[in-house]
């Protein structure tokens, strides 16, 4: 019903008419008022009403009805618990009084608009009226003379609107109408006599004619009362309204399930039908629902012509209805239920609101009844099924193709109602899947419709159901699926890849696991798959490795990207040098991932040892030249990592370094996150040395010369152009050579590539791409071709070996004149000047490309760096302090902002986790020994040796806080006058002039002093009390 608000069951007594229309916005909706009051609430108890009122009696009784119309629901409830308790409490008020009210004030209040008057008069209606003629029947004992004619009277006369008043006013009094004749059957007082029920049948049947947007509020109350009355009654109402005309009527189709299901054997009418939803009546009923979506509220009474274009956003209450019979026919025979619910939604929905003769007011109807199958269905998968028709989804899928469609936005709307089935039932998935990429679909229905449907609903799949949905995406013949191999083989790898980054679920007790099974699916195919052409894999691999690159992300998704590489097929033959490698590598693999053999101290380095294999077996794959060696130093970590005592395992550490070091050159996601897991298993084994392996790299020039020494490239070229040239080039600005910190490293080959971190469906670059590697040579091959030819046209010359194309040159040809000479020497002149143009062009292109791969590089040690500061500084491990010295210098040394703000970061990190650390950890030689107490002291002087080397605030502040950092340990181990006096000697340095340091670097010491002083003086007075 219109002008309706959504109530707790408290205040149900309106809730179930059906709204004809509703705001646009989403803010209550009022009866007519634009204003909102703030109510006067009465805060009093129940006293009786009187018949002639003083003026505070008036008052405090119009205050009353004032809060009975408020917006807020409990101001509204209480009021009307104290006006019922005034008039009917105890012995009730007199007759007079009552009716008083019950004319004057309650039916008259119906009419009204303001706020939720309809509302909070409605529930003091309905109450009355039960007493009235309900179970107590005050009518017949003290209220003699308002009989039951009388007061259904009063509420024609108070809301009849007598012909006169504007447009609104009218709907006012027809809408009060309609919620006192509610309150009638609400009140249950109906049906003890059955004439006054046809004298509110009446009522309803002829105010059902006043307006035609009338009629499903008046259907609705019907529907109400069916659920009341005997089935005698029920035949005699069904058969006046087949009179009436009203049975081939959304209202009566709805009438007409509402008394079936409620008296399966009652005896209908003979016309026109017995049961709308069976097989003889499903040829007229779709003509009677296809408008039942349509808009009425602007239609005359009697005018038979329906307006076009006009349709409401709220659905019929008959589809309500008609999905509760079937839902109740579902739970007694499913097969026959399926049967009828195929053949109804096939004749009525399908053909009739989808048909190519429909409207778009009723293809726009018909995606609201989806959406209302969908969202009912519960778990009766076979309304699911019919659902998906083959009009229905021709349609959905080309209106929701282009935004300028007319119904783009309704089948938007149907999309995300598909999505939020899923969402809430899971285990609707491969049905539905079932029907979106087969049936009545299409494979590739994302991209067909331009939106993320399937893409959305494939992260709900579990454990459960992954089974069938992999069924149902593997095609045994890829032609059913419309589409040629090649985009078939995308569109699958896309959702498998989805499927892979789905997290795993820890509760399953299946042993299945979601991304484990995609992966698997996935690898086979892109890797042992026979029957997948050669030109499809590579792509193939690369979604492979991509959904690797996730699946490393996340720790307890470990195996399963160890079980898809064992999962390989492949044909190795183990007397060849490579074969036999990779064939000892899997052996090794297995062996790694033998639960029994780990041990508490064992088990992370174990895991990152068989992350690390399994790489390097895809790497055989990808057919990278660098295998075998990545296999040799694998094999000396493995046998290093066998020894008994994995904490004496002498070299293990600088071998993993070197390893990752190397890995995070690659411009590979995969690489660069297997880097990261594989490190942070091993941080506690890490070594002296092998830190400084670390961060010696931070340390190179950001420029070809520190590409060079980095990735010992011999392209002496670029060096020598580098050294030629001044090494402070500002041909590019500051900010092209700021870099952000998640940029994927670039070796010298493949400069200025990169790839995200996330990579998409869509991306089809290969992480491990080794092609680009001839580019450079083409491009100067290109170049030479073009100054030949260009040398050639000046000089009306050519290549010897180009003899046979020439012309054939005259034998007396003459002697060019100085003029031509001249012409011909400006245009060398030209050529050449275009060309060491060129060069130099491409030469800065190259100089600047080496700097982005030095910071690149940087930036993921720095990621590795960070990984060690968060385990380590939090267990006071005084490797963690090593770190502090080099980050330092980085920031003093790299012109790139990003690089300089990581370090900063993490020296402030590498603080937050040092406190983390127990107190007693600095305190005891177990963790911290007298020896490396000394290295701290010599590391705090390199600190403050460094702290005057540069003179920016930013630099100032890491410092201070690596001092502090370094000073706090020092003072726990009782070397606190050696930090003092260095403090003081830094100081006095800096007020002879002799260094400049910034103030804050001393601020910082003294705020730290006296924080420590404080504390001492708290715990000192602790202990005297």
């Amino acid at each position: 019903m219109a002008n309706k608000r959504k109530r707790t069951p408290k205040e149900a007594s309106n809730d179930n008419l059906p709204s004809q229309k509703r705001s646009k916005k989403e803010t209550p909706v009022t009866n007519g008022s634009t204003k909102t009051k703030a109510s006067s609430k009465v805060q009093d108890k129940p006293a009786p009403f009187t018949e002639h009122p003083t003026v505070e009696e008036r008052k405090r009784e119009l205050a009353l009805y004032e809060q009975l119309g408020s917006e807020d629901q409990n101001e509204r409830i209480e009021a009307a618990s104290i006006i019922i308790a005034g008039l009917l409490e105890g012995d009730g008020v007199e007759e007079p009084v009552l009716f008083r009210h019950l004319a004057g004030r309650l039916f008259r209040g119906l009419a009204s608009g303001r706020n939720a008057s309809r509302l909070g008069f409605s529930l003091v209606l309905t109450e009355i009226l039960g007493q009235l003629f309900g179970e107590k029947y005050l009518a017949g004992s003290k209220y003699t003379g308002l009989t039951f004619d009388k007061v259904l009277g009063i509420l024609v006369e108070k809301t009849d609107a007598g012909g006169s008043g504007n447009g609104q006013e009218e709907r006012d009094h027809y809408f009060g109408q309609l919620f006192g004749i509610e309150c009638f059957v609400r009140a249950g007082i109906l049906f003890s006599d059955k004439s006054r029920w046809q004298a509110v049948l009446d009522l309803v049947l002829k105010l059902s004619q006043k307006k035609s947007w009338l009629k499903s509020q008046c259907g609705w109350i019907i529907v109400q009362a069916i659920s009341q009355m005997e089935v005698e009654l029920a035949e005699e109402t069904l058969q006046r309204l087949a009179d009436e005309g009203v049975a081939k009527t959304p209202e009566g189709v709805g009438i007409w399930i509402a008394a079936l299901d409620r008296f399966p054997d009652m005896k209908m009418p003979k016309q026109p039908w017995r049961s709308p939803l069976e097989a003889g009546s499903l040829t007229s009923l779709p003509a009677v629902l296809k408008d039942s979506g349509r808009d009425t509220s602007n239609d005359q009474a009697g005018n038979k012509k329906q307006k076009q274009g006009n349709w409401t956003a709220q659905l019929h209450f008959v589809w309500n209805l008609i999905l509760a019979h079937f839902l109740k026919l579902g739970e007694n025979d499913k097969s026959d239920a399926a049967e009828q619910f195929k053949q109804f939604w096939k004749r009525v929905v399908d053909e009739g609101f989808f048909s190519k003769t429909s409207s778009d007011s009723q293809k726009f109807s018909g995606f609201m009844i989806f959406q209302r199958m969908l969202e009912g269905a519960a778990s009766q998968t076979f309304i699911v099924e019919s659902v998906f028709s083959q009009n229905l989804m021709t349609c959905l899928m080309n209106q929701a193709a282009k935004e300028d469609r007319y119904l783009h936005r309704a089948a938007i709307k149907a999309l995300k109602g598909i999505e939020a089935t899923v969402d809430r039932d899971p285990s609707l998935l491969p049905t539905i899947l079932r029907q979106l990429l087969s049936r009545n679909g299409v494979y590739n229905f994302d991209q067909w419709t331009n939106a993320k449907t399937v893409d959305k609903i494939l992260q709900h799949a579990t454990p459960e159901t992954i089974k069938k949905v992999l069924k149902t995406l593997q095609l045994k013949d890829f032609s059913k699926s419309g589409l040629d191999e090649t985009k078939y083989y995308q569109s699958l790898s896309s959702y498998l890849f989805r499927l892979s980054s789905v997290p795993s679920d820890e509760e399953s007790t299946s042993g299945v696991s979601v991304p484990g099974s995609a992966i698997e699916v996935l690898t086979e195919l892109a890797y042992s798959n026979q029957s997948v052409p050669a030109s499809i894999k590579e792509s193939l691999r690369t979604k492979t490795t991509s959904a690797f690159a996730k699946l490393v992300k996340r720790p307890e998704d470990f195996g399963h990207l160890c079980g898809a590489i064992l999962s390989i097929k492949a044909d190795l033959d183990p007397e060849d040098e490579i074969g036999g490698a990779v064939l000892e590598a899997y052996e090794k693999l297995k062996d790694l991932l033998d639960p029994a053999k780990d041990t508490k101290d064992t088990k992370a380095p174990r895991q990152a040892l068989a992350l690390l294999y399994a790489v390097a077996i895809l790497q055989f794959y990808n057919e990278d030249p660098d295998v075998m060696n990545l296999l040799e130093e694998l094999e000396e970590c493995y046998d290093k990592l066998a020894g008994e005592d994995i904490q004496g395992g002498e070299g293990i550490a600088e071998f993993l370094v070197e390893i990752l070091l190397a890995m995070v050159a690659r411009p590979s996601s995969l690489m660069r996150q297997v880097s990261q897991q594989v490190f942070e298993a091993f941080t506690n084994l890490m070594s002296s040395e092998a830190i400084k392996l670390l961060t010696d790299p931070l340390a190179a020039e950001e420029s070809a010369k520190g590409q060079q020494a980095l990735f010992s490239t011999e392209d002496e070229d670029m060096a020598n152009a580098e050294g030629s040239d001044d090494e402070h080039d500002h041909d590019g600005s500051d900010d092209e050579e700021e870099l952000d910190s998640d940029v994927e490293i670039v070796n010298l080959e493949e400069a200025g590539s990169d790839e995200d971190d996330e990579p998409s469906d869509n991306n089809s670059d290969n992480d491990d791409d080794d092609d680009n590697t001839s580019e450079p040579e083409n491009e100067n091959q290109e170049a030479l071709d073009a100054l030949d030819t260009a040398l050639a046209e000046a000089l009306g010359s050519h290549r010897l070996d180009k003899d046979a194309d020439a012309p054939d040159s005259s034998d007396d040809e003459s002697d060019m004149s100085d003029s031509e000479m001249m012409e011909v020497d400006a245009k060398l002149a030209e050529i050449f000047k275009h060309r060491a143009k060129a060069a130099n062009t491409t030469k800065k292109k190259e100089k600047k490309d080496a700097k982005e791969t030095v910071i690149n590089f940087k930036h993921r040690v720095l990621d590795l760096l960070a990984i060690f500061i968060k385990k380590e500084a939090a267990v006071a491990n005084p490797l963690a302090f090593d770190v502090l010295l080099p980050l330092l210098e980085l920031i003093r040394i790299t012109t790139t902002k990003p690089l300089a703000n990581k370090a900063c970061e993490m020296i402030n990190q590498f603080s937050k986790a040092l406190k983390k650390a127990k107190r007693s950890s600095f305190t005891t030689t177990e963790i911290i020994s007298d020896e490396q107490v000394e290295e701290l002291v010599a590391q705090l002087h390199e600190v403050h040796s460094e702290a005057p080397k540069d003179g920016s605030h930013a630099f100032a502040k890491a410092a201070s806080t690596a001092s502090l950092a370094i000073a706090s340990v020092l003072v726990a181990r009782e070397k606190t006058d050696e930090v003092f006096e260095l403090y003081a000697d830094s100081q006095l340095k800096w007020f002879k002039g002799e260094v400049k340091i910034q103030p804050a670097f001393f601020s910082d010491w003294l705020n730290w002093c006296q924080s420590h002083a404080s504390a001492s003086a708290s715990a000192a007075a602790a202990t005297q009390e």
